[in-house]
Parts: structure tokens; sequence; C-alpha cells
């Protein structure tokens, strides 16, 4: 985590690996009760219940397991109760900054695909800097496409490079899935903690402008 070059897809995915295993019984048990927490999701349908519980449930409690695996990714230990750190803070600031992102992404998806794909990649912070920055949700949506320029090709690397992952954890079975879905929320954090070093190391040396790496 000192690389404050920021990372290639790769090298975070390489990262987060020690990570993972430094933290692995933590993450499993939150991995668990996050997926536990989205099964009623299914169960709603797309009735009101369930487009409620998908806004004011798993919309915030997403965005705490975002910040679990940033505090992990810092050195931290994660705990289940990250997940509910939206709930603890400003809660309804998490609510809109998920219902922005969903509007903005859809809104670019309508337009022919590949726009909804470059504001799902520019906003893909949000629920960091909502959570652990304490930004409010129009101020995230700002900093998030901000601070991705220069990186999106990286974090849609990180994407691309989760498919095959995902698919060796349904090859794995059980903990396989969970398994690889924490490796995947691990490189992301990685490489978001590594860009928001960078960009501290940057303004503390005086620097106006902060080249992508």
């Amino acid at each position: 985590m000192s690389d404050v070059t920021g990372p290639s897809a790769t090298e975070a995915y390489g990262f987060a690996w020690p990570e993972i295993k430094r933290c692995f019984l933590e993450l499993l048990l939150l991995g668990i009760v996050w997926l536990l927490l989205s099964a009623p999701s299914g169960w709603f349908g797309d009735d009101l219940l369930g487009i409620a519980y998908h806004v004011l449930v798993l919309g915030p409690v997403g965005f705490g397991g975002m910040y679990a695996f940033l505090r992990t990714a810092r050195g931290g230990r994660p705990e289940v109760g990250d997940l509910f750190a939206a709930f603890r803070g400003d809660y309804w600031q998490a609510v809109l900054a998920s219902l922005l992102m969903s509007a903005l992404i859809g809104i670019g998806t309508a337009l022919l695909v590949v726009p909804g794909i470059i504001a799902a990649v520019r906003l893909a912070w949000v629920p960091y800097l909502v959570i652990d920055e304490r930004l409010d949700a129009v101020a995230a949506i700002r900093a998030s496409w901000e601070r991705t320029r220069g990186y999106g090709m990286t974090i849609f690397a990180l994407w691309l490079l989760a498919i095959p992952i995902v698919l060796a954890g349904l090859l794995l079975l059980g903990v396989g899935v969970i398994l690889s879905l924490m490796w995947i929320q691990m490189a992301s954090a990685v490489l978001f903690a590594a860009v928001t070093t960078r960009d501290r190391v940057a303004r503390e040396a005086g620097l106006t402008e902060v080249p992508p790496a």
C-alpha cells in the first residue's frame, strides 16, 4: 500500500490477496452476512416492498460493505458492524447517493450502453466517499467523477478480471463464490486507497495537479 503511483488492475488484485489472508475469517463472516442481507430482495421481487428494501436497506448496506474492505486495505480489521456504517452516519446521504448513481448509470445505459459503462466506472468510488470521507451525495458524485479521472481503464480492467474470478468461484461452490467476491471488493478498495494516498502525498508536496499513473 506504499505505492502512491496507483496500482494497475493486476497489481490491485495482487495486493488484495495478502489482505484477504490476513483478515480471512472476519471478511468471510462479513461476506456471509452481506449475502444473507441481500437474500430478501429476491423474495420481494420487483414490487413496492422489494424496491423499498433495495433502496433503503441494500444500498446503504452495500456502502458499508465497501467501507469494511477499505478499512482492511488500509491495514485495519473489518467488523460485521461496518455493514451498518451508513445507518450510524449520514444514512439519507447514502440512500440519495445510491439513487443518484442508479439514475445516472441507468440514463447512460439507455444512451446506447457505453455511456452507462462510463458512468458506472466514474461513479465507482461514491460509496467510499460517502462513508469514509463523509461527503454528501452530490459532492460524492462530483468527487468520484474527478478522482477517477485517469483511472477509468484501470477500474474497467478490474471488472473484466472479475469475470474469470467469479467463474472460478462458481466452480468451487459455496465458500468459493464468497471468496471470489471478497477478492474483487478488496482489489477495488486497494485501488481507491492507493489513489487517495497518492493524491494526499501530492497535495502535501504542493502539487496542484496529479497526473494519472
